[in-house]
């Protein structure tokens, strides 16, 4: 089979309406297309053959291909399928990579990558950072995330040397799995979905997060403020807010706020933990999703996404000479 690489770029990653209630820039679409760009030279000149693509609003593969123009020499594929604007898209593109790409580009947030989740499989991903609470996808250039997205389509790396299997969060309504979050969950007293985006501390009332540091921005910032938990951990936290403790926390770009913590304790991976809060409407990686109520509960398992070692992976591929000649 083609060393063959898929792209799922998110053309509403970056534009959500924290541009307007907090100080996040704008991400715009043409320095996605400009990503890309640079994405499928590099997947070309280290032996990529062929792309499977997303279609999405505003044909940011396309521009991109298009912007190459004569220089790109690869088979690149759009996915035959309906355009709705909305994560369905993210959802059915990467169902459809299935059995066709060795590895999925993500180019988004944290909440484009909890849809990948959901359903790449086994698929390895190379999360490429363009959203507003960036904690999950690499802050990476698109020439360093191409090499070595490279090195694994290409077998120089194995799958298994140059990938580490990622936590998820996993919530429970009356038994039932119900969704996931790849961050952070929160039990909010909010009514409706709305404009997604959660900003408003006094809205929370519980929290479990896979990771989290003091150098986070969003939900998981305020659980760093506690205790660091990396992705090698194999624990989480939860956080129960209300009188106790106050700390401040930068919970979206250019807004600190002050949040009451009545109690938090460490999770080890699999342990179940009762949401107090129901019903409640939960955000998950920072956007309001579902509403559950019932008996809830959750837990951390290391049932995520297998995401490239950039570092490992670039590594081992030099001593291999995969850049050589």
């Amino acid at each position: 089979m083609k060393a063959a690489v898929g792209i799922i770029a998110n053309p509403e990653s970056g534009r959500d309406i924290r541009r307007l209630v907090a100080h996040a820039s704008v991400f715009d679409n043409m320095e996605k297309v400009s990503i890309v760009e640079r994405l499928l030279l590099v997947l070309q000149d280290l032996g990529v053959e062929k792309i499977i693509a997303m279609p999405e609003t505003f044909g940011i593969v396309p521009g991109a291909v298009n912007a190459i123009g004569k220089h790109l020499d690869m088979d690149i594929k759009m996915l035959p399928m309906r355009i709705f604007g909305d994560w369905r898209d993210t959802y059915n593109a990467t169902n459809a990579m299935k059995g066709k790409v060795t590895v999925i580009v993500v180019i988004g947030g944290d909440g484009t990558n909890r849809i990948v989740a959901k359903a790449c499989g086994d698929i390895p991903i190379m999360p490429i950072s363009t959203g507003t609470n960036n904690v999950f996808p690499y802050m990476i250039e698109a020439t360093i995330a191409g090499e070595a997205t490279a090195a694994v389509a290409t077998g120089v790396v194995k799958v298994r040397e140059g990938t580490y299997k990622t936590k998820r969060i996993e919530l429970f309504e009356d038994g039932a799995l119900r969704d996931i979050a790849l961050i952070d969950a929160a039990a909010t007293v909010h009514s409706f979905v709305g404009s997604r985006a959660v900003w408003k501390p006094e809205y929370l009332r519980e929290l479990v997060v896979s990771r989290c540091s003091p150098s986070n921005i969003g939900l998981s910032s305020i659980a760093g403020i506690l205790e660091e938990i990396g992705e090698e951990d194999n624990t989480g936290l939860y956080i129960e807010l209300g009188n106790g403790r106050a700390v401040k926390a930068p919970i979206a770009p250019g807004i600190f706020r002050k949040v009451n913590i009545k109690e938090f304790k460490t999770i080890p991976l699999g342990e179940e933990v009762e949401i107090k809060t129901s019903p409640t409407l939960f955000a998950l990686d920072g956007e309001r999703e579902i509403e559950m109520q019932g008996h809830i509960t959750a837990r951390i398992t290391r049932n995520g996404p297998r995401v490239i070692d950039y570092r490992k992976t670039l590594k081992l591929a030099a001593e291999r000479g995969f850049f050589e000649g």
